[in-house]
C-alpha cells in the first residue's frame, strides 16, 4: 500500500470548477456562432418552400373551384396590400366581398413574392375551365418568384393552369437565380 501523500484527509469529488465551466462556456459559444449561419440558411429555405406550396396549393383550389362552380377565380393580395409579400386571398370574381373563398396570410419578414408578367399588386384569374387569365383577360402563363435571403423558388403556372415549382439554377427550365 501506497503512503498518501496529501496533508489532509481525502476529499469527496464536488463537480467541476469554475475554470472547467468557463471553458465549456467559450467551446459552446465558438459552436452556436458557427451553426448560426447554417441554422438561418436553413430557416430561409423552409420558409420559402413552406410559401410555395401554401401558393401551389390556393393556385390548385382556385382551379378547382373556377371549374367545379363554372365562374372565374381571382387570386389577389390581400386588401390593403401592394403585393403578395404578406399573403394573399381567394375570391369570385365576380361577386362582392362574400365571394371570398380563402385567405392565407404569411408572418415571414423576410418573404418577398413577386408576380411576373403583370404589375406589381397585380392579380390571377382563373377562368371558369381552370386556365389562367391576366386582369386584362388574355391567357397569361405566370411565374411567382418567392425569395427569403438567398433561397428562391419559382411557381410556374402555365396557361392552361398546370403548376410547378422548382428551384432557380438548379433545375432545367427554371431560369436563373434572381438577383438579391
Amino acid at each position: 500500500m501506497r503512503p498518501c501523500l496529501c496533508s489532509g484527509p481525502p476529499r469527496a469529488a464536488r463537480g467541476a470548477t469554475l475554470v472547467e465551466l468557463l471553458c465549456c462556456l467559450a467551446l459552446l459559444a465558438i459552436l452556436a456562432a458557427t451553426a448560426y449561419p447554417a441554422w438561418q440558411a436553413w430557416l430561409a429555405r423552409q420558409r420559402v418552400v413552406y410559401a410555395a406550396d401554401r401558393l401551389a396549393g390556393s393556385l390548385a383550389l382556385a382551379r378547382s373551384t373556377a371549374a367545379a362552380r363554372r365562374q372565374e377565380v381571382l387570386l389577389e393580395a390581400l386588401p390593403g396590400a401592394t403585393g403578395f409579400d404578406r399573403g394573399w386571398r381567394l375570391r369570385l370574381a365576380d361577386a362582392d366581398a362574400d365571394g371570398t373563398l380563402a385567405v392565407v396570410p404569411l408572418q415571414q419578414a423576410c418573404l418577398r413574392v413577386r408576380l411576373r408578367g403583370a404589375g406589381e399588386g397585380a392579380a390571377l384569374r382563373v377562368s371558369a375551365v381552370g386556365y389562367s387569365r391576366s386582369e386584362h383577360g388574355g391567357f397569361f402563363a405566370a411565374t411567382f418568384a418567392l425569395r427569403c435571403q438567398d433561397e428562391q423558388r419559382h411557381l410556374k403556372v402555365g396557361a392552361q393552369g398546370r403548376i410547378r415549382i422548382c428551384t432557380p439554377g438548379r433545375d432545367i427550365d427554371c431560369g436563373n437565380a434572381d438577383p438579391p
